[in-house]
């Protein structure tokens, strides 16, 4: 893993709101995923998601945000409105350091994160070794996250991305397809048993799809 280029995160923390960029120095707090994409492709930018090591301090965090109004909490995340973009303390996962939150990503476009170092007094940086050539090409390469997710979140995601251009390779599509039937139960009993059937699964599902084109390379996005 590497950095973020020096002018890629100079501008992505220059398009903090100044009372979060406050915070990060003050907090252990890591921003990383959608937000640094939307960043550096000069997309719009929906949110910004920080990651901290303590679910509990959380509810401290997003009060000293808050500019008006309480902030609004689910099971996942605290969003606090108000300022430049929306703001989500992401609760369902915490992690102890910013490598273990760009594993959690279920694409390669989203593994970067940024955090204020408090012992070197600087911004410091991690992305993924695709993080930018997957970026570039505006391809969408699934990681098989191991994490507690809702089966169907990573396909909705692919239809997401899909409108702002990205595509997929046929063999991540498969694995994201496989993903979802690992979350289907019937009878209370899961269609695929473990990760073993679901890898053998994702295999054949693959397969179905590159039948319908031969010429068309498993590892190469899917063109309109």
């Amino acid at each position: 893993m590497s950095g973020i280029n020096k002018y890629d995160l100079q501008w992505c923390v220059r398009l903090l709101p100044k009372a979060l960029r406050d915070l990060m120095k003050k907090n252990e707090i890591v921003v990383a995923g959608g937000y640094i994409r939307s960043c550096i492709a000069r997309e719009s930018v929906n949110d910004i998601d920080l990651f901290i090591p303590d679910r509990e301090h959380a509810n401290d965090l997003s009060a000293s945000l808050s500019v008006g109004g309480a902030p609004h909490k689910t099971d996942n995340a605290i969003t606090v409105l108000g300022l430049k973009y929306p703001v989500q303390f992401i609760t369902r996962w915490v992690y102890d350091a910013p490598q273990e939150v760009l594993s959690s990503f279920d694409f390669t476009i989203c593994q970067a994160a940024f955090w204020w170092d408090h012992y070197c007094q600087r911004w410091a940086s991690v992305v993924s070794n695709d993080f930018y050539a997957d970026l570039a090409a505006k391809r969408l390469i699934y990681t098989n996250p191991v994490r507690e997710e809702e089966p169907g979140g990573s396909m909705l995601r692919v239809l997401k991305y899909y409108q702002r251009g990205y595509r997929i390779t046929i063999r991540s599509l498969a694995d994201v397809i496989a993903r979802l039937a690992h979350g289907v139960r019937f009878d209370h009993r899961m269609v695929v048993a473990d990760d073993l059937d679901a890898q053998a699964f994702a295999h054949v599902v693959k397969g179905l799809l590159h039948e319908v084109d031969p010429s068309i390379d498993p590892d190469h996005i899917v063109e309109d």
